[in-house]
């Protein structure tokens, strides 16, 4: 019957599946390992575009005489170096819910279903993120190159269009901003409509963890200086407190939504539950990594932007709902660049090479030069092709011109 968890008995009766839902479980494998395919193909386009960053000279003169490297331009590589971060974010990430797909599997050949829905809501706000990331991503390597990034040799247009589909396979993104909003309000009504909620963090579930955050009496936004900055426990909070809200905001409006408040709670609950992760990640670096290269990974996920990246581009969330307390100039208080913190070149040896404008020895227009030359148009100095056609052409024009 090709189904694991159904069966009939002798006497010809159907017994049903345990949970209607079990089928599933093929679905959340394949989007697990979607998690560590995004991450492996922004880490390709990063790596070329960085690379290649780094042999481009183009603009003024630097104190050698030469033009100067364009990663060395903060409008380049404010662009491309958390493209880095959120490679080995992904790849980590997707490491991590293939370990708790195993788990969950085990649990269903036994008929455990308790995990099944939680990790359904997780594998959907995942992959809506990642996908989506991916390819604005490759995009972002493949224009921070100019002309050569939509060159074919460059590699990154061709992993442009293999990934697009992304977005719209294992399920169409925005029905799955739908699944992860109706699970948050969900998860926000079985909380608030118990005489006694939780008290204990530990009570929360990983992907409902923020709204621990509802049960305090009063919105306490964390202390923000300079040095909060380099703290990862800033940002994550800022994250969870930017979807706990936006929930709550939610629930609140539900006869009259905004139009795009599906895919702001999805992005803000799936962010939230990352920096959790990004967080435990940090932790765990010293333990697996010596300290200089845990001090480097801290700074890939932290200073890299993965964590600063996401509070950025959610800063519309946080200063409407008041989590920017003002600083006694009456600014909100903000980092300076952090990707200052993590040196160009460490940036350019966190991966390898894929493409043509992004070989290791940085002889990308030698390669480039090379891939060329095996072109078949340009075994000869006139194509058989091309001379045939012009032959032609001026056989045809003579003859019109009794020639």
């Amino acid at each position: 019957m090709l189904s694991k968890f159904a069966g009939v008995t002798d006497e010809g009766k159907y017994v049903t599946p345990p949970h209607v839902k079990l089928s599933y479980g093929g679905m959340l494998y394949i989007r697990s390992g979607m998690l560590t395919a995004a991450g492996w193909a922004i880490a390709k386009g990063a790596t070329i575009a960085i690379r290649y960053a780094t042999v481009r000279r183009q603009g003024e003169l630097g104190p050698d005489g030469l033009e100067r490297q364009t990663i060395t331009y903060p409008s380049l590589h404010v662009r491309l170096v958390p493209l880095i971060a959120r490679a080995y974010v992904s790849i980590e990430l997707g490491r991590a819910l293939t370990r708790g797909f195993d788990s969950l599997a085990r649990g269903l050949s036994s008929g455990d279903t308790s995990e099944l829905a939680e990790m359904h809501v997780m594998t959907s706000g995942l992959k809506v993120l990642v996908s989506t990331t991916g390819i604005q991503d490759l995009e972002t390597a493949r224009r921070s190159m100019g002309g050569h990034g939509y060159s074919a040799f460059a590699g990154v247009g061709r992993m442009y269009a293999d990934y697009l589909p992304a977005a719209t396979y294992e399920s169409e993104n925005f029905v799955l901003d739908g699944q992860v909003l109706r699970a948050a309000l969900k998860a926000f009504r079985g909380i608030f409509a118990t005489s006694s909620p939780p008290s204990k963090a530990s009570s929360f579930s990983p992907i409902s963890h923020y709204l621990r955050l509802l049960l305090e009496k009063e919105l306490v936004s964390p202390e923000l200086s300079p040095a909060s900055w380099t703290h990862p426990a800033t940002a994550i909070l800022l994250l969870e407190w930017r979807a706990a809200l936006i929930v709550h905001e939610c629930a609140q409006t539900l006869k009259e939504p905004d139009a795009s408040v599906t895919q702001r709670v999805s992005r803000a609950v799936t962010e939230a539950f990352v920096a959790g992760r990004v967080g435990e990640m940090i932790e765990s670096l010293r333990a697996v990594l010596e300290e200089r290269e845990a001090k480097i990974t801290g700074k890939v996920y932290l200073l890299s932007q993965y964590l600063l990246t996401a509070v950025e581009s959610s800063l519309v969330d946080l200063l409407s709902f008041g989590l920017f307390r003002a600083t006694p100039t009456g600014n909100p208080p903000r980092s300076r660049d952090p990707t200052r913190a993590l040196r160009l070149a460490i940036a350019g040896l966190c991966g390898d090479a894929f493409g043509a404008l992004g070989v290791y020895d940085g002889k990308a227009y030698e390669a480039l030069w090379e891939k060329v030359q095996h072109e078949l148009l340009n075994q000869t100095e006139v194509t058989e092709a091309y001379e045939v056609g012009v032959n032609q052409a001026a056989d045809d024009a003579g003859e019109e011109d009794g020639c």
